[in-house]
């Protein structure tokens, strides 16, 4: 199967700091993969440049199939929501929503029919004549969530667009992505350093460590199998064992036998 997005040997530095080591990724379409990892370990460096946002330093980036490595952001044909919100304080909800589609000089039948389908998809219809500022940080999160999916990109980018919201709320909006997620069909990229928020909305999830992957499968594969003794700290609760490899029998089907070690 051909992917949807895929990264190759794409990496970014600046000067002599390394942001992210030659990264190989593919992105299957309608799949939800999240970036898990904590601060500084290169997700958002991989989401920007994916984006368009911050220009690799080597590798390239492809969406079905295509070259967009040197493609400004505008013209990938990817959506982009963002921690924080970035509506337009002056605009009411419905303008907000209609932004994109105007700059993309759809007609004015086009632009109502879609921001009406976006604002019903988040249940925020009766919300259509109001400001940002007479919204609750979840309200807006939505809107901006609106804004970006109607114009029905087929790649949807999202940096960490919970990290604003307090735990029941947050619980509440997952719920909402996942639902959102299944109804467009999109291929979704998601960023987060929360791993509960991983295992909970993610297809497969690629966790990163140190600017680059040190993992990447289903939240199962990562929970049950860790393949690195990062991967087994950061997901879940573990205890870790220090030990010596004495003699093993598996193709017999008796257990490995471990020597403890100091």
């Amino acid at each position: 199967m051909s992917s949807k997005l895929e990264a190759i040997g794409i990496a970014k530095r600046y000067g002599d700091s390394v942001a992210l080591e030659p990264t190989d990724l593919a992105v299957q379409a309608g799949e939800f993969l999240t970036l898990l990892g904590p601060s500084g370990s290169g997700k958002t460096t991989l989401l920007q440049m994916i984006s368009g946002l911050v220009a690799p330093s080597a590798g390239r980036i492809e969406i079905d199939g295509r070259d967009v490595t040197h493609v400004e952001p505008g013209k990938r044909g990817i959506g982009m929501v963002f921690q924080s919100y970035a509506l337009f304080p002056h605009m009411s909800v419905w303008d907000n929503v209609a932004y994109g589609l105007r700059m993309r000089r759809k007609s004015r039948e086009e632009v109502r029919a879609a921001v009406d389908d976006a604002l019903a998809m988040v249940r925020m219809t009766e919300y259509a004549k109001r400001f940002p500022k007479e919204l609750s940080g979840g309200q807006q999160q939505r809107i901006a969530l609106a804004r970006c999916f109607a114009y029905r990109p087929s790649v949807i980018l999202l940096d960490e667009p919970l990290g604003a919201l307090d735990k029941k709320l947050r619980e509440h909006m997952q719920a909402e992505i996942r639902r959102l997620h299944k109804e467009l069909g999109a291929t979704f990229v998601y960023v987060t350093h929360d791993q509960d928020e991983a295992l909970t909305l993610s297809d497969r999830i690629c966790l990163m460590n140190q600017a680059r992957i040190e993992q990447v499968g289903t939240p199962a594969d990562l929970y049950d199998r860790p393949a690195t003794r990062f991967a087994a700290g950061f997901i879940g609760h573990s205890n870790l064992l220090e030990g010596e490899l004495d003699a093993t029998r598996g193709a017999s089907g008796e257990p490995i036998l471990l020597a403890a070690g100091g």
